[in-house]
């Protein structure tokens, strides 16, 4: 069990963790903008690819069987940090329509997943068990516009702020993967979540770098798959909408950008924002906790027979 932590979990913190703190920290580093932009959706692509392959292998294209969409999506989750910074410069400007673009792009290929791999050779098959076409187009949707909606926080929120929201959701996440127990789900979001607590740290000393538009995309990749994949392959005893609460708690920063807020003092701010979320995600890891684990005690890995 020990090894399966460090090789699962440990080491791709520290490989995704270490990916930010060298991008933020390091000054030659940190003046590329387009890497500053990039790095932190980069570095969880990197640790949660690092934490699946250490358990289940490295993914192929098209993928064999249904869990491996979720080291897949870390690869997405890779382009789209590559893709996100293209849109022009979170902290300078915002040019439209790139960033329209960038957000519909992203969310079509998510859409098309089944579609891509159906075409690339594969199975013509579903993403998850029992996921359909408007499953898909709802996971598109929920990509497009949860980059949309967040970007003007990214633009406003520099240093610590969305790192630690994004600490705080995937951490809920992991205790729900767990209560639907499936082990391999609960690391990938633990991984992400210690990544994103480095590079909260990598922030408070560097600055106040923001995570760009390549961070957010791949962040929102990643919320946007992991709870689809959760609901579908799990038999969590929990309500379906626990997920999504956990997952989608990060867009309660949205409506706390406004001139009340932010007339409070820097910490104070920060608190209440970081609160707001901790309470959102909260409440769905009690009801998930509190409703009992599911799973089926011949599969502890999501149902994927």
């Amino acid at each position: 069990m020990i090894k399966t932590v460090i090789f699962s979990m440990v080491l791709p913190v520290l490989a995704g963790g270490g990916l930010v703190a060298l991008c933020w920290l390091l000054p030659p580093l940190r003046k590329w903008r387009w890497l500053s932009s990039a790095c932190f959706g980069l570095a969880l692509a990197v640790g949660v690819f690092a934490s699946f392959v250490a358990e289940n292998g490295v993914p192929p294209f098209p993928p064999a069987e249904r869990a491996q969409w979720l080291g897949l999506a870390a690869v997405l989750a890779a382009i789209f940090a590559i893709l996100g910074p293209m849109t022009g410069s979170a902290e300078r400007e915002r040019k439209w329509p790139a960033t329209e673009l960038v957000a519909f792009l992203a969310g079509a290929i998510v859409a098309g997943l089944p579609l891509i791999a159906e075409l690339a050779g594969g199975e013509a098959k579903s993403m998850f068990s029992g996921t359909g076409p408007a499953d898909q187009i709802a996971m598109g949707l929920a990509t497009a516009f949860g980059f949309l909606a967040l970007d003007k926080v990214v633009e406003t929120r520099h240093g610590v702020t969305l790192p630690l929201a994004f600490f705080i959701t995937f951490a809920a996440l992991a205790p729900i993967a767990d209560a639907a127990s499936w082990i391999t789900l609960t690391f990938l979001a633990a991984v992400a979540a210690g990544t994103s607590l480095v590079a909260a740290l990598a922030a408070r000393f560097s600055g106040g770098p923001s995570i760009g538009r390549g961070g957010l995309l791949a962040a929102t990749v990643l919320l946007v798959v992991f709870p689809v994949a959760g609901y579908r392959q799990t038999y969590g005893e929990f309500p379906w909408w626990v997920w999504g609460v956990a997952a989608g708690a990060p867009i309660v920063l949205l409506p706390l950008e406004n001139p009340w807020i932010a007339k409070l003092p820097p910490w104070a701010g920060l608190t209440l924002r970081l609160l707001c979320v901790a309470a959102l995600a909260g409440v769905a890891v009690v009801v998930a906790i509190q409703s009992g684990s599911g799973g089926d005690d011949l599969n502890d890995y999501g149902g994927f027979n």
